[in-house]
């Protein structure tokens, strides 16, 4: 693994088991790493513990250069908290604003992406409108196509602050009345989650996103984030 190398795991919990778990295997990577001599991952994402002298630093200590960063999965998991219900009719609507206000996408990746489904769209429509355009782009491509980066601890932190107000009280109503946040508990969360903000950025100087090849009859490269869920999760499973 080198620079633009990710390694995901789960820091100890408070489960004695897992903690005992984990102690014996870090060693046997920070061994695997030096016995093989190549380059040692860039960034650990967590789930927990990613600030500060914690004890997953202290773990890693053989690696210096290794950045700690927080799972934005995990994060989101933690903001949604403070919602009543995850059966809320606005409840997917704010995750999915939530999301936006921790990434952005590449512009020129978006314009390229636009531009090629234009193209598809006139050889079925006459002119296609912009709002056409972006309707017909599915999320999937999305993903496949633009790279996503975040935005910056300032900019998020006054972001989500935004989502959450305007998403409390009356205008977070559903049409039975039913409010989609739990004031108090979500006053309460967010003082604590929005250190953790600066957890989530993008390390400067690292790769995470990777050109993985070509797709469709404009050439439109496609992109595979280093940052996601999908390792730490699988791990979850080893652990249990």
């Amino acid at each position: 693994m080198g620079e633009m190398s990710m390694d995901k795991s789960s820091c100890p919990c408070s489960q004695p088991v897992r903690a005992k778990g984990l102690g014996p295997m870090v060693v046997g990577l920070i061994k695997r790493y030096a016995d093989a001599g190549v380059t040692t991952p860039s960034i650990l994402y967590v789930n927990r513990d990613c600030c500060g002298a914690s004890h997953i630093q202290k773990m890693f200590a053989a690696w210096p250069q290794l950045k700690i960063k927080l799972d934005m999965w995990h994060f989101m998991r933690r903001i949604a908290v403070g919602c009543n219900t995850d059966s809320h009719q606005l409840y997917a609507t704010f995750m999915n604003r939530l999301s936006q206000c921790i990434f952005q996408y590449d512009q020129d990746d978006l314009k390229s992406l636009k531009d090629a489904k234009r193209k598809e769209l006139e050889a079925k429509l006459m002119g296609p409108l912009d709002v056409d355009v972006m309707r017909n782009i599915t999320r999937s491509e999305l993903a496949l196509h633009c790279r996503r980066t975040t935005r910056g601890t300032e900019e998020t932190q006054a972001l989500i602050t935004e989502l959450i107000n305007g998403f409390d009280g009356e205008k977070g109503r559903d049409s039975l009345g039913v409010p989609l946040i739990n004031s108090c508990r979500m006053e309460d969360i967010w003082r604590t989650q929005i250190k953790h903000v600066a957890c989530l950025q993008d390390p400067e100087g690292v790769q995470l996103n990777i050109q993985t090849g070509i797709k469709g009859g404009l050439p439109l490269p496609t992109y595979r984030c280093a940052r996601s869920s999908t390792s730490l999760e699988c791990f979850h499973l080893h652990l249990n």
